[in-house]
């Protein structure tokens, strides 16, 4: 694909020495946003466009229950054994109220049940495209290129720092104090267990999490349509239908497994249900189609 666009630029250079160009602009909606373009021609069978699409930020809103990697207690008996320790360390430690000072966490008197998640699209993306004209009228094919994340999809706690709690609990969990040693002994670090998968927040993240599906940035485009680039009147309309190759999507999260933080790749076999059905669905999308419609003006 990109031996095919350097062969086109070099095309377009050599016509554009002797055609008549043409300059437009153009604004459209479609299945990449609402698109706004600036354009040019070359003689009657070249077109070039340059512009953005802009996709609108859709959110999905939902929650998801905390708990164990093995279920072993439920986030009321934690908050309960979270009491315990703060009664246990006044002891220790006289006047210090609920504050556990083990690089400065709080165990609060109630620990979160659920976590308030939103999911987030952001596609916004610029394009280079080139249209060929066969037969020199409105028929189309066009190359080309468009440019945006590679992180389209974001999923993430809706408050932030909301997670903190969780954070200190599973570094105490991890490092306990001597001061509490005995109490927490035995227990089990908090999160999310999705099949075999077990989310929770990494420390290094401030009491936050997120989720992400991921292509790639730079996406080749192939597709045809009917109307010109630069209309031969003053006002014109275009239709494209193709598509961009994205790569095949991944699913990326952060998760706590053989001792250690990190963002895994979630693989449609870890998970069961309609979690995993829409996993593998996603996962095997590795174009994105383009359906859009232009209004296009001729300035000169």
């Amino acid at each position: 694909m990109k031996k095919l666009l350097i062969a086109c630029s070099a095309m377009l250079l050599t016509l554009g020495a002797s055609a008549q160009v043409h300059f437009g602009i153009g604004a459209g909606a479609g299945t990449t946003g609402i698109a706004l373009d600036a354009s040019f021609t070359l003689g009657k069978y070249v077109g070039v466009r340059g512009g953005v699409d802009i996709m609108p930020q859709i959110k999905v809103k939902t929650d998801i229950n905390l708990g164990t990697k093995e279920a072993s207690a439920n986030m009321a008996q934690l908050t309960a054994k979270a009491q315990e320790i703060n009664a246990a360390y006044k002891q220790y430690h006289p006047g210090a109220g609920d504050v556990i000072d083990l690089s400065n966490p709080i165990f609060n008197n109630k620990l979160p049940e659920k976590m308030d998640v939103e999911g987030k699209l952001k596609n916004t993306t610029g394009h280079v495209l080139v249209d060929l004209y066969p037969g020199g009228g409105s028929f189309h094919f066009t190359l080309g290129a468009y440019f945006g994340p590679d992180e389209i999809v974001s999923v993430y706690n809706k408050e932030d720092g909301f997670l903190s709690p969780i954070t200190q609990w599973n570094e105490a969990v991890r490092n306990p104090d001597p001061s509490y040693a005995s109490y927490i002994a035995g227990q089990e670090m908090i999160g999310a267990k999705i099949g075999k998968y077990f989310f929770t927040p990494d420390p290094a993240d401030k009491g936050n999490v997120e989720a992400n599906i991921k292509v790639k940035g730079f996406r080749p485009y192939v597709g045809l349509g009917f109307g010109r680039a630069v209309p031969k009147k003053r006002i014109g309309c275009q239709f494209d239908l193709g598509v961009q190759f994205w790569g095949k999507p991944e699913i990326v999260a952060p998760t706590y497994e053989n001792g250690s933080y990190q963002k895994q790749k979630i693989e449609e076999g870890g998970v069961e249900g309609d979690g995993g059905a829409a996993i593998k669905t996603v996962s095997k999308i590795a174009v994105y189609p383009v359906l859009n419609f232009r209004l296009v003006g001729r300035i000169f």
